[in-house]
């Protein structure tokens, strides 16, 4: 017989005495029978540091006794002991158990299940013993079904195990009897840190870089995310009872993973396919063509729906085909993304997105679609999210707030008003909120940081040397020609508005550059330091809409800005209101050209162009491709341009050569972003798949001869733009980060999150 510990009075809380009752055992308690602030009652060994400090007992207390009684069963000893009771004591607010005894043979997520039941700050601690008694029974059905006694010599775990998984129904179900009214599901939380070396994210399809991408599987049972590591993007496969996640093979480069309804195969998009892969093992599949798709959703009639970058959704069979249109944008509408269907398979959620995603996302409509393209789509709510049907609700997102609304999905109305799940929560311009609710009441979500951007300045080893400026919403940032400003584009202050900066770095002091109403941003220096180019986000509406336009002014503001381009649009880049955007990325050493990013429906489509400043000043393609390229940039003699590009399903970067001909050549072997060449182009610095800074060795000579790539050190979910500069002699970076990194930040897990809805 082991003591399991005291029960807290599930009545009404009563007044309390000073008293301490203390017993090595047997256990000692008061007539009042309640484990409160200022009494310490229990047997001591069993005891949680909270209850060895006097501090008021609860759940979690008796989590701390389950622990110590499991790890008693196994190992045969107890997890805290001593000569007497005031060792033991101690041992239990400052100690950890000899984690050495436990036999080899426990699995892992049962070592970390006691590990994390045996934690001492008790916010840490695992919160319901509803999650150990998932745990023990999962990783016992693991086991083949054999006789416990003729096996009991090889796995004591599984003997262990057992019992304490009796003893916990025993008394759930007790607890349960003992509550007057119906008993409801247990709420279980408990978090999900990034695989080793890894962080959490996918292909930017926004302005922010790296994003949480997740789906959870309809039975609850299973979690799919996106990780980045050296190697690639891939989707990794997580049960919600294990504490192990693995690596779905054949997924490198995907994006945006939902799942089929029967929850047996993962969709994703990747190399501009859609594919599919079975969870038990295989080989993806290819399911249609799905170049710069937005989110899909598999129906029970074996039908995917998938959203598109700058038009309307598509329709395709689960088994493979050829994609049909299935929505048309209406007026003043961009795209129609992030698909999500309802239960009667027909109908289903998707997001109407208008305006551009940056500098902040215009809200956009949640509609009701059907599959029947006769039915007309139905407007639910206005926000800036994706949307996802969920126990009667439907979960959305405003701004960073994750929400939820009461749904009819027969009726397909609202009733009621939204009310908060939680804030922050992780959230892109293109509407992607990293959350996902299973149709068994388990929900998923990637907090966002709430922290704002801070410019700090790193070594080539990753040391930080200290910041610029102060917090604040500061990005795209370029260093000017003699290293002595940095421009930014920055708010003022409550003001919603972006312009553009530019901070002294030796005093530390900041003054701005333009003053027009229009959001701008994406700030180069002229070769001289005396100008500036910039984007000036398209803004407004009506018969005569202002459109993006690429510009450049004095940067001591002598002069009126003067516009170097018009987003008016071309044959194959057709630019409504809202529509197109400009952003330049580079100016060319000998001031002849501005390098730019000519993009339709920001963020995720963009060509490469070029604007002469000599002559007739007409901009012409550089790379135009049917994929994505961004963030061109000029090697120091003028001769190549290394940039980004999609064309393999996540960002990679090329260079290729300017006004020459030749072809491109490949330098990030498994994803990359933002390249910045160093003064003498010896050296091409970029962000690898999961944010890391890396430099590969280049000689430009003849033709583009590239080492491989070395990693310098984590910088982060850093934006999709320029977020970082590098020093002419490339020994120092200035970086935009953000303290609390959405990248490395646990997933969050909810299991029966629906039963506090009605609370």
């Amino acid at each position: 017989m082991l003591d399991f510990g005291l029960a807290k009075a599930l009545a009404p809380e009563q007044g309390s005495a000073r008293a301490t009752h203390l017993s090595q055992s047997p256990t000692i308690t008061s007539p009042a029978m309640l484990t409160g602030a200022g009494i310490v009652l229990g047997t001591a060994a069993y005891m949680a540091p909270e209850q060895a400090k006097g501090l008021e007992a609860d759940k979690r207390s008796d989590i701390w006794a389950f622990g110590c009684v499991l790890y008693e069963m196994l190992t045969g000893r107890r997890a805290f002991d001593g000569e007497d009771m005031t060792d033991v004591l101690g041992a239990v607010v400052r100690l950890e158990p000899p984690w050495e005894a436990l036999p080899s043979d426990v699995p892992a997520p049962v070592r970390t299940l006691l590990r994390q039941c045996l934690v001492k700050d008790r916010r840490r601690r695992v919160g319901d013993i509803a999650a150990a008694l998932f745990v023990l029974e999962h990783q016992a059905r693991l086991d083949p079904a054999l006789p416990v006694a003729s096996r009991s010599n090889r796995i004591p775990w599984l003997v262990a195990a057992l019992a304490t998984t009796a003893l916990i129904a025993t008394a759930v179900v007790a607890l349960r009897e003992s509550r007057a009214g119906t008993p409801s599901p247990d709420l279980v939380q408990f978090t999900i840190a990034p695989p080793e070396n890894m962080a959490f994210g996918g292909p930017p399809a926004g302005g922010t870089g790296l994003i949480p991408q997740l789906a959870v599987s309809p039975d609850g049972r299973q979690i799919v995310f996106v990780a980045a590591a050296q190697s690639a993007l891939r989707i990794w496969l997580r049960p919600v009872g294990s504490a192990r996640a693995q690596p779905l093979e054949g997924t490198e480069g995907a994006a945006f993973p939902f799942w089929s309804p029967d929850s047996r195969f993962i969709a994703f998009f990747a190399g501009a396919k859609l594919k599919k892969v079975p969870i038990a093992g295989g080989p993806p599949l290819v399911v249609a063509d799905a170049a710069a798709a937005m989110g899909g959703s598999w129906s029970r009639d074996n039908v995917i729906v998938f959203g598109s970058v700058r038009t309307g959704m598509f329709r395709v069979p689960s088994a493979g085909g050829v994609p049909t249109a299935l929505t048309t944008l209406s007026d003043g509408e961009d795209a129609h993304r992030w698909p999500h269907f309802l239960p009667d398979g027909r109908h289903f959620f998707y997001t109407a997105v208008t305006g551009p995603c940056c500098p902040a996302p215009k809200p956009g409509v949640i509609k009701v679609g059907s599959i029947d393209q006769a039915e007309p789509a139905v407007a639910l709510l206005e926000a800036d999210s994706s949307a996802t049907y969920t126990s009667g609700h439907v979960l959305f997102a405003r701004e960073q707030t994750l929400m939820i609304q009461a749904f009819d999905p027969d009726a397909r109305q609202l009733s009621g008003d939204a009310v908060t799940v939680t804030a922050p929560v992780s959230r892109e311009g293109s509407r992607y909120v990293s959350a996902s609710a299973s149709e068994t009441g388990t929900l998923v979500y990637a907090p966002g940081s709430s922290s704002p951007q801070q410019l700090t300045w790193f070594d080539r080893s990753g040391k930080t040397l200290g910041t610029l400026g102060e917090a604040g919403i500061d990005v795209n940032l370029a260093l000017s020609p003699d290293e002595r400003q940095v421009a930014v584009a920055a708010r003022s202050e409550n003001a919603e508005n972006l312009d553009i900066w530019t901070i002294d770095i030796a005093r530390n002091m900041r003054d701005r550059v333009t003053i027009e109403p229009q959001p701008e941003g994406w700030p180069v220096w002229s070769p001289d330091g005396t100008r500036i180019a910039f984007g000036r986000t398209a803004r407004g509406v009506g018969e005569q809409p202002e459109q993006a336009r690429l510009m450049q002014t004095q940067v001591n503001r002598t002069g009126a800005p003067e516009t170097l381009f018009e987003a008016v649009g071309t044959p194959s880049r057709p630019c409504g209101p809202r529509q197109c955007f400009l952003a330049p990325t580079d100016w060319s050493r000998d001031g002849r050209f501005v390098l730019f990013t000519f993009g339709g429906a920001f963020p995720a489509t963009g060509d490469i162009w070029a604007v002469p400043l000599l002559g007739d000043r007409k901009p012409f393609p550089v790379v135009q491709t049917e994929f994505t390229e961004t963030l061109g940039t000029f090697s120091p003699d003028g001769r190549w341009i290394a940039y980004t590009s999609n064309e393999t399903g996540q960002p990679n970067v090329y260079v290729q050569p300017f006004l020459r001909a030749g072809g491109k050549y490949r330098i990030s072997p498994n994803g990359g972003r933002n390249p910045h060449w160093r003064a003498d182009g010896k050296e091409l610095f970029y962000l690898a798949a999961d944010g890391a800074m890396t430099v590969v060795t280049i000689d430009l000579t003849d033709a583009v001869a590239a080492g491989l790539p070395t990693t310098l050190f984590p910088a982060g979910a850093v934006s999709a733009n320029q977020a970082f500069s590098v020093t002419k002699d490339g020994k120092r970076f200035l970086v935009s980060t953000r303290p609390q990194d959405a990248a490395a930040t646990p997933l969050t897990v909810i299991v029966n999150w629906a039963s506090t809805l009605q609370k």
